[in-house]
């Protein structure tokens, strides 16, 4: 179970090392696609489909080129996407993570974060 207390403008002005430091106190610091320009510092990708349910409060799911924002009884499964969360509200929101080890398809590679005006691949 994870808090995510409101994002703070402290949060959203990570730079590369405040990133990498953030996840390196999660033990994730492998997971960490800091990119210039990217849609959120804390974007991160793991090789897991992970099961994401908000117990309390509401959260931001964001993705390389969209977001949106779930709450208390949503569920969303990710599949290795490119990912960050960004608590927006006034409040905490408490999630549950389920993770199951797992591998990209053959032909799928990690990739850090594209800037959102990058052409597709």
């Amino acid at each position: 179970m994870i808090d995510f207390p409101p994002e703070s403008e402290q949060v959203r002005a990570l730079d590369e090392a405040g990133a990498l430091n953030a996840f390196a106190a999660m033990s994730g610091a492998g997971a960490s696609n800091f990119k210039q320009g990217a849609p959120h510092p804390l974007m991160h990708r793991t090789q897991t489909v992970d099961y994401g349910i908000v117990l309390k409060g509401e959260i931001t799911l964001i993705l390389d080129r969209e977001e949106t924002t779930i709450s208390a009884g949503d569920i969303v499964v990710q599949r290795g996407t490119n990912h960050a969360w960004a608590n927006r509200s006034k409040g905490t929101c408490r999630m549950a993570f389920v993770l199951i080890d797992g591998r990209l398809a053959d032909g799928l590679q990690m990739e850090p974060a594209r800037r959102l005006t990058d052409d597709p691949p």
